[in-house]
Parts: structure tokens; C-alpha cells; sequence
């Protein structure tokens, strides 16, 4: 039973905020306040005097209208608007799913009302289910008749294969009369074609019969199910006081696990790879139990029911070895550790119509709210409750402009590929997602994008140039000694790299090589004699330079193949003492 004092209660409906309040807990029985109210109280209420309220209870007979999606949770929102008479109402939320956090329950009212209470309150369900289990029966007993005559088909098949195997053993064994060979080979291939059917309807029937096992095998549990089936309807009451006869709204807000949504992208580049289209997508997925009709959406990267707690170290502590205890008091002890776990675990989480069409194709509101980001979309969205297939909805498309250039490693493949550096100069995060690439008309392939913030620059593959191709040749690998008297040796080796160009411009192209890398003093590698300087990138230089990683950064003219190909060439020479075996070298 809850008193309300009535100074209070009249002095909170006069609030101008909208006004909020969580569930804290409540017993599942309900005691209605008795009625003490009179007109004169409403009209001259004594600052002193306290009064009780009763309840009017009062069905919210209210839908889904906003949902916010979290990764594998979701808030949703019922929203009542009554028309309530001055006075006391207990408003009655049916239904709340199994899926529901219930101590995530929160309710909110128009601010011509005062919010007092919110509890919910779970009922077992008396389903009759004796008509369901009479059909249950009936479709067992159907399955197994079924199998009973499958099993007498089998035994006629059976024997129908004895029988034939006694004709061929007296066709054998017929030594009395002399042989006709026409008539012994049409027996032959009377019994062949029989023994064939019947070897046919042998595997036919094996399968009718393994599926019948599985139907009732099917059938049996849903009959034992039933028994153990024990549903409950659990709903939320929102107790809130109307000083005067109006039209209040009731919003009770909820979370329920089992829902989430994932960034999915389509990225579009036109033939010269130096305009891309991103379409930002989110694919959603939802098995709440309960189906989102035309409900407001809002997609969010923020982590709710998550603990907000940083973990910390515990003490650890050394001693000198102790011996394992006996098996059975090891067990005990591995026990206790497996609950203290599970206790850890358990701990770590906290408790309109005629829409304009533009309006609606527009690209979603950026809401950044501290580390989390939120997406709201500007149109109505139905999302429908256990369903295996994922629903996509578009979040917004971004348009940028791109520094495209080619990729070589001759030394591995003479493909060569399209590279474009692209920058995210929108509002978005884009968060981590799968990703189809299209380049011009054509399908490239899936990739995936990692976190990418506004203005952040990423790398994105377009796939193959087929009018572009490289080719790396060893010219030439020499081993000679150094030296007064031969004291050191050095093996030289002569590369050559020819590119070819067959489009009528020039084309940018990034070309990778290595040489070995020493990890011995007496051992020196020296790299020589290049035609071309290498790329004096300050990121190439300080990161892969010193891995032994070689990189060209060259612009070949327009119409540069056969003969009149690209070439440029390099030497890399190894020099040791005549005694140093050097670990083995690819080519």
C-alpha cells in the first residue's frame, strides 16, 4: 500500500519538466489506496492533512512507438495518451516480453501529471491444453501406424528376395532336362530386373522409415514439452495522480536483450578510382517477441546493462610450494572456484501520414553523446519480431574524393593493383562492418572496414588493373671472394623490373621489393646501383624501410609496352668472411 501526501502530490503536478522515475522494486500484490478524497480537499486542501489516493486502474492499451538499438540489446518505448479524470490512476502496461530487464523499468508522464510509482507484477498463465495434446496423440498414433506398415513392407520386399534367390538356385541346379540357353537367359533377366526394383524399394523404404522415426521422435517432445511448458504474462504499472480532468501522455520504457544491429557498407568508385560513393547501411535483427510497427528507430553504439565498475587487480601472493591436496579435496576446491566465477560473472552486469518522401530518403542525425554515437532515422521503420532473415535500412550515403594510385610486388604476383587513399569527410563514424566493393560497373569483391572516424583517411583496394602489368627478373646472381688473399666472399645479385602501361595516360604506380635484412655484424648488405631512387616517403622510411622493404614511387607515361616498356634495375650485394655460412636466401 503506497500514501501519497496530498500537499505533495498537488505541488508535483505543478512541475513544468516532464517528469522520470525507475522501477525500484515493488511486491508482485497490489493494494488499491481507499478513496478519502472529497470535492472540498481538491478545492481548499489542507497544508497538513494526509490523504490517500485510490487507484483507478486503467488499461494503457499502448503500442511500440520509439525503439533504440543497441549491439545485442534494444530500449523500447510504449507510449498511452488517455483521457483521465482528476484523481488517482494505476495505468496497466500488458505484456511485457520474457526478453525484458525488469529492473530497467522506467516510466515518464506529460507534466499535467505526477508520476508516483512504477512496479511490475508477473501472473501464470492457465492455458487449457488438453485439446492440443489430443491432436498430438492422434498425430503419434497416425506416425506409428505408418511404421508398422513400412515395417511390413519391408518384410514382403523380403521376402520377395528369397523367393527370387530360390529360382535362381533351381535354375542352376535343374540337371534333369537339357538347358534351353534362350529361355535360361530370359529367367536371367527376369530376376536381374526384379532383384533391381526390389533393391530400389529396399533404400525407399529405409528412408520412409528413418523419417517417420524423426516425426515422432518430433511428435513425443512437443507432447512432453506441453507439460513443462509454465508461462507467465508479467505486466508494469504506472501509478501516477491527475489534479485536473485532461489529456495525459504515459511513456514506460524498457530494455530487452536479444536485438541488435551491425554496420554493413557498399563502396562505389567510378572508373577513374578517384570519386567514392559509401552507402552506409545497418542490418537488423530481432527476436524480442514483440513486432516494431512503424516505430521511431534510433541505432547506437552506446552499451547499456554493461558494467560501469573498472575492474581491479587483486592481491598476488607467493609461498613456498605446498604439495597437491587429495583428489577429492582438489575437486571440492576446483568446485568453489567454478562458483566464485559464475558469482564474478553475474556481479559484472548492472542491473504521421503522408510523409514527405525527401524527408524520409534522408540521411540519418548524427547524435554524439560522450563516447557513444547514435544514428536517427527520419522515417517510420517496421522491424518484425523472430524472423531468421536480417532486415537492412539505410543509414546515409557519403560522397568524397579519393588519391588513387597503383600497387606492384613483382616479386610476388605481376598483377598489379588499384589503390585509392580515401578520406571520411562526413559526420559519421564508420563503425566496423563488412564491406562490398564496386569499381565502375564492375563487382570487386568484400572487404572489411576497422573504426573510422570524421576526416580520418583509410586505404581501400579496388582490385586489378588488367592494362597494367610488372615483371621482375633475376639478370644475373654472383659469388665471388674479397680480399687480400681471399680472406672475405660476396654474392651479387642483378634485378631488373619492367612495368607496362597500356592506358593513354600516365599512371601513378607504388612499386615493393625487399633485400635481406642482417642480423649479424660480419654479415653486410649493401643495396647499389639503382636506376631509380627509391620513394623518400617519411612514413615508408621510418616503418618498412628498416625491414628491409624497398619501394618505388614512379609515374610511367602513357603507351609504355612491348619494347618500349618501363624498365629500371638494382644490385644488392651481400658481403661476409670466407668462413660465414649464410642462412638460405630466396631469389
Amino acid at each position: 500500500m503506497m500514501l501519497v501526501s496530498f500537499q505533495q502530490w498537488v505541488v508535483a503536478t505543478r512541475s513544468d519538466s516532464v517528469q522520470q522515475v525507475f522501477l525500484t522494486g515493488g511486491s508482485p500484490m497490489r493494494t488499491q489506496l481507499l478513496a478519502l478524497i472529497s470535492a472540498g480537499l481538491f478545492l481548499v486542501p489542507s497544508l497538513d492533512a494526509q490523504v490517500s489516493l485510490e487507484m483507478q486502474p486503467t488499461e494503457a492499451n499502448a503500442d511500440i512507438t520509439n525503439v533504440t538499438l543497441y549491439r545485442n540489446r534494444a530500449a523500447i518505448t510504449r507510449t498511452s495518451t488517455l483521457e483521465l479524470d482528476a484523481g488517482g490512476h494505476a495505468i496497466f502496461f500488458r505484456d511485457i516480453p520474457v526478453t525484458a530487464f525488469l529492473s530497467s523499468v522506467q516510466a515518464r508522464v506529460s507534466d499535467n501529471a505526477s508520476l508516483l510509482s512504477v512496479d511490475t507484477s508477473s501472473q501464470p498463465i492457465v492455458a487449457d491444453n488438453s485439446k492440443l495434446v489430443a491432436e498430438l496423440i492422434a498425430e503419434i498414433e497416425e506416425v506409428e501406424f505408418q511404421l508398422a506398415s513400412n515395417n511390413s513392407q519391408s518384410e514382403a520386399i523380403q521376402l520377395q528376395i528369397e523367393m527370387l534367390k530360390t529360382l535362381i538356385g533351381k535354375a542352376t541346379n535343374d540337371k534333369e532336362s537339357p538347358v534351353d540357353i534362350e529361355e535360361f537367359d530370359a529367367q536371367l533377366a527376369f530376376i536381374g530386373k526384379r532383384m533391381e526394383g526390389l533393391s530400389e524399394n529396399i533404400s525407399a523404404n529405409a528412408k520412409e522409415k528413418q523419417d517417420l522415426k524423426d516425426v515422432l521422435d518430433n511428435l513425443k517432445q512437443r507432447k512432453r514439452n506441453i507439460s513443462a511448458d509454465n508461462k507467465y504474462q508479467t505486466d508494469a504499472i504506472v501509478d501516477i495522480g491527475v489534479a485536473r480532468a485532461s489529456t495525459v501522455e504515459i511513456q514506460l520504457t524498457y530494455l530487452v536483450n536479444n536485438a541488435t544491429w551491425s554496420p554493413v557498407y557498399s563502396i562505389r568508385a567510378n572508373a577513374q578510382g578517384n570519386v567514392i560513393t559509401i552507402d552506409y547501411d545497418a542490418e537488423l535483427s530481432q527476436k524480442t517477441g514483440e513486432n516494431w510497427n512503424d516505430v521511431s528507430l534510433t541505432l547506437s553504439t552506446a552499451q547499456p546493462q554493461q558494467s560501469t565498475t573498472p575492474p581491479m587487480p587483486r592481491p598476488w601472493y607467493v609461498d613456498v610450494y605446498a604439495p597437491p591436496q587429495p583428489a577429492a579435496a582438489a575437486k571440492r576446491r576446483s568446485m568453489n572456484r567454478t562458483d566464485m566465477a559464475l558469482e564474478s560473472r553475474h556481479m559484472g552486469t548492472v542491473g504521421a501520414a503522408d510523409i514527405n518522401v525527401e524527408a524520409a530518403s534522408a540521411n540519418a542525425t548524427v547524435v554524439g553523446d560522450g563516447p557513444a554515437v547514435s544514428f536517427v532515422l527520419p522515417r517510420k521503420i517496421t522491424v518484425p519480431s523472430n524472423i531468421d532473415d536480417k532486415q537492412t535500412t539505410s543509414l546515409g550515403s557519403i560522397e568524397t574524393s579519393a588519391e588513387h594510385y597503383l600497387i606492384a610486388v613483382p616479386m610476388l604476383t605481376d598483377r598489379v593493383f588499384i589503390r585509392s587513399e580515401v578520406t571520411n569527410k562526413s559526420d559519421y563514424i564508420l563503425l566496423p562492418g563488412r564491406a562490398s566493393i564496386f569499381h565502375g560497373s564492375d563487382y570487386v569483391g568484400k572487404t572489411s572496414l576497422s573504426t573510422i572516424s570524421p576526416n580520418e583517411t583509410f586505404s581501400l583496394d579496388l582490385g586489378i588493373d588488367p592494362s597494367v602489368l610488372t615483371t621482375r627478373t633475376l639478370v644475373e646472381k654472383v659469388t665471388s671472394s674479397t680480399g687480400l688473399f681471399g680472406s672475405g666472399k660476396q654474392t651479387m645479385y642483378d634485378y631488373q623490373i619492367t612495368i607496362s602501361n597500356g592506358h593513354d595516360k600516365p599512371i601513378e604506380i607504388r612499386v615493393f621489393d625487399r633485400i635481406p635484412v642482417s642480423q649479424n655484424e660480419e654479415i653486410e648488405v649493401i643495396l647499389q646501383k639503382l636506376s631509380s631512387p627509391l620513394s623518400s616517403d617519411a612514413v615508408y622510411l621510418r616503418t618498412d624501410r628498416p625491414q628491409g622493404i624497398v619501394r618505388w614511387d614512379l609515374t610511367i607515361p602513357a603507351n609504355m609496352t612491348g619494347d618500349q616498356s618501363f624498365a629500371m634495375s638494382w644490385q644488392v650485394e651481400i658481403a661476409r668472411g670466407k668462413d660465414i655460412e649464410l642462412s638460405p636466401l630466396p631469389e
